[in-house]
């Protein structure tokens, strides 16, 4: 799944603040207890996947859970219209980025301390992943890490072979570079087809932000200041790391065609053979291993010879972009206390096993990552150490609305950068002092 968030906050609402561990509980009838629960599609079938996952729960306990798909296009505006009006489900799944302005609205169950016990605690889940529960430094949180997603770099290895390159080559900036001349240097054709060394995608994808973080964090840069009253943008640690990613297309490596696919096309592309390597989640292990019938590529050229390793380490060390999901109790729900057994349920050790199973995603559960699903297999075990390496971004209420402005000014430097045969530099840091300014612009009206 590939997560595009368009934010816009809306007007604080007032609520009332009641503890998850005392909330009462409200059913539709004295006969049945429903929780409604508003899920993204996180899989081909993403009712009937969860309705399958629940059902040892509500045999055991008597609730039904209700379960309503939202698409990811329309969540960010069906979510935020209940929250202001009150029409609301009794829980929901957030995208990691949005919890902070949820919970700002004043719409989210705070969890209590013995609620959070319940759980295992914040140790019981990945460290990034708890960054993102609540508004960071309130000391409240509002949501639990249901699954996470991170990124690594998909590669094939027959093309690799050829080329007289290993996959262990490319551990650093420098070889990593090396490794992409070299197979820019085989000339590579597959199935008489040939096959760029690199796909990455442009201004047009909705992971603009995401597939240019890492390059910015690994060269030392950052988004925002560490008390978030500035923006960092306009460092020449944060330019460096994306003049970096961005000279990958100036040198040849990638086709400049390839800046106006999403990146889902450029997987596409990957699947059929058209590039050597791509950055993607881990739910592009189970498309590759998934058959046809089912929406996978499983037969495809890239399904025969691929593997994953990871980000190649940067001035700054190895990082990678860590997303994902939590669940959340509206505080206007009906039936919040069984909504919270719901969310104890799925966040156990082996439905988070089972689920990421069924969605490619990985656990969001520590405890999960035992499993030998993923200890077995040297391609998601790549997966599970960038959870632990990986980074997200800051837990504030503003973020939401910095994300279009970043993905603009990223857009324009893209263009900068693929049609001026002049191309400067420069003028990397010419945009980020703009996008500077008019972050500072937003955060000075939410301080």
């Amino acid at each position: 799944m590939k997560l595009r968030v368009t934010f816009l906050l809306l007007a604080l609402v007032f609520v009332g603040s009641l503890s998850l561990s005392c909330a009462p509980s409200n059913t539709t009838s004295s006969s049945e207890r429903v929780v409604e629960f508003w899920v993204m599609p996180n899989s081909l079938s993403p009712v009937a996947d969860i309705e399958t996952l629940l059902v040892p729960f509500e045999k055991k306990t008597g609730i039904r859970v209700k379960i309503t798909s939202v698409d990811w296009g329309a969540a960010w505006s069906k979510i935020t219209t209940a929250a202001t009006s009150g029409d609301v489900p009794d829980m929901v799944q957030l995208g990691s980025t949005w919890t902070s302005a949820i919970a700002k609205m004043g719409a989210l169950e705070t969890f209590s301390r013995e609620a959070i016990s319940s759980f295992g605690g914040s140790k019981a889940f990945v460290p990034v992943a708890w960054q993102t529960v609540g508004i960071e430094k309130s000391g409240q949180v509002n949501a639990i890490p249901w699954f996470v997603d991170a990124r690594a770099l998909f590669v094939r290895t027959d093309a690799f072979k050829k080329a007289g390159v290993k996959p262990g080559d490319l551990q650093t900036w420098d070889s990593f570079k090396n490794g992409l001349k070299k197979l820019y240097e085989a000339d590579l054709v597959f199935d008489d087809q040939p096959m760029a060394p690199l796909g990455i995608s442009g201004k047009n994808d909705w992971n603009v932000i995401h597939s240019l973080a890492p390059w910015i964090w690994m060269a030392g840069g950052d988004f925002l200041s560490a008390d978030r009253k500035t923006c960092v943008l306009d460092s020449d640690a944060a330019a460096q790391g994306i003049s970096y990613y961005m000279n990958l297309v100036k040198e040849g490596y990638v086709p400049i065609s390839y800046l106006e696919l999403n990146t889902a096309q450029v997987s596409a592309n990957f699947n059929s053979g058209a590039c050597a390597m791509y950055f993607d989640g881990p739910y592009e292990v189970k498309t590759l291993t998934r058959p046809a019938s089912e929406g996978g590529a499983q037969g495809s050229p890239a399904a025969k010879n691929f593997s994953v390793i990871g980000y190649p380490k940067g001035p700054k060390g190895r990082i990678t972009f860590v997303g994902g999901s939590s669940l959340a109790v509206f505080n206007q729900g009906k039936n919040k206390a069984d909504a919270l057994k719901v969310i104890q349920y799925l966040t156990s050790l082996k439905p988070q096993v089972e689920y990421a199973k069924v969605t490619g995603f990985l656990p969001a559960r520590v405890e999960a990552f035992k499993d030998p699903f993923f200890s077995n297999d040297p391609k998601l075990k790549v997966f599970k150490e960038a959870v632990f390496y990986g980074k997200t971004y800051p837990a504030i209420p503003a973020w939401g609305l910095l994300e279009p402005i970043l993905t603009r000014r990223l857009g324009i430097m893209w263009d900068q950068a693929t049609s001026d045969n002049n191309y400067d530099p420069a003028r990397i840091k010419q945009q980020l002092k703009l996008a500077k300014k008019e972050v500072e612009a937003i955060l000075n009206q939410h301080q």
